[in-house]
């Protein structure tokens, strides 16, 4: 129970009693019912959840109890794939990053390359007449060096 005549965010959303012995009541707060609960009542049924949550040693239950929410407002904006969707959103987000660095850091190298000091161009000239760096290290060394030479010549 959450306080002296109040009611845990299930209970109130079940609009029942809440007892001491609430399983929801340390972990849905009064303002939680709308959102958090009614998603995860909806999906997944507060019998079921209560079952569940009552399996569970009680330092796992708030860990369980994020997971279940998450998939129960997952489930409600994607009802086939639920969490999966967002999943495999990140995972092609990750798979195409690789791509993006590189061509950030060909971009980076060709703003390095184009203002030289000295007039001394030290990217590798490729055979489409491209100027490219092969790694951060490379540019960094070249920047590295192009500022020595302005400094000592």
């Amino acid at each position: 129970m959450t306080g002296l005549g109040s009611s845990c965010g299930t209970c109130k959303f079940l609009r029942r009693k809440c007892s001491n012995e609430c399983v929801f009541a340390p972990y849905f707060c009064y303002d939680d019912a709308a959102n958090y609960f009614a998603a995860v009542h909806k999906v997944f049924g507060a019998s079921n959840v209560s079952k569940l949550l009552l399996h569970l040693p009680v330092h796992n239950r708030s860990d369980a109890i994020v997971t279940i929410s998450y998939e129960a407002l997952a489930r409600i904006r994607d009802p086939v794939f639920g969490c999966v969707a967002h999943i495999f959103s990140l995972q092609q987000q990750v798979a195409s990053l690789p791509e993006e660095i590189e061509v950030h850091i060909n971009q980076m190298a060709n703003h390095a390359v184009e203002i030289p000091s000295n007039g001394n161009l030290l990217a590798g000239k490729y055979p489409d007449d491209e100027m490219r760096f092969v790694s951060m290290d490379e540019i960094m060394n070249t920047l590295y060096f192009q500022d020595e030479q302005a400094t000592t010549g």
